[in-house]
């Protein structure tokens, strides 16, 4: 089952103040399952920053890994009440940063759904911002 989907992307952070930032990106992508769980592939676009990149989500379960590759290839893996560290790459330089997952809410099912995951990021052992993404996938009507 692979679909042709919307996927809207929504991310809150919040660092030392009360003001939180928020991006929101929608673009197509596909949608499937395998027997690890669900996928999302889409292309990143210069509006995100981050051209050149594709980015593959997999869901499973309460389990969540955001990989990218191309020009901006990094790893973000959140499981709830763990940390993970990862590479993050940027035209700045590459970045060691950790990912506590605080909850992961997967609700999607064959036809779409949405994805939510609370997490804190540190960088150098340091507490950098707290954070909430939101994905939704939309599979249009045949």
């Amino acid at each position: 089952m692979k679909k042709d989907c919307i996927i809207s992307i929504k991310g809150l952070q919040q660092v030392d103040d009360p003001d939180t930032d928020e991006v929101t990106l929608t673009t197509e992508g596909r949608f499937y399952r395998k027997p690890g769980g669900y996928y999302l592939v889409y292309d990143e676009s210069e509006i995100s920053g981050l051209e050149d990149t594709r980015t593959t989500v997999k869901v499973s379960g309460d389990n969540v890994t955001v990989t990218r590759s191309g020009k901006y290839p990094s790893l973000m893996t959140f499981q709830p009440d763990r940390r993970h560290m990862g590479m993050y790459y940027t035209d700045m330089g590459n970045l060691t940063i950790s990912v506590a997952t605080r909850s992961v809410r997967n609700e999607l099912t064959d036809d779409g759904g949405r994805v939510t995951v609370d997490y804190d990021i540190e960088f150098q052992h340091a507490y950098m911002s707290t954070n909430n993404l939101t994905i939704d996938v939309r599979v249009p009507q045949q």
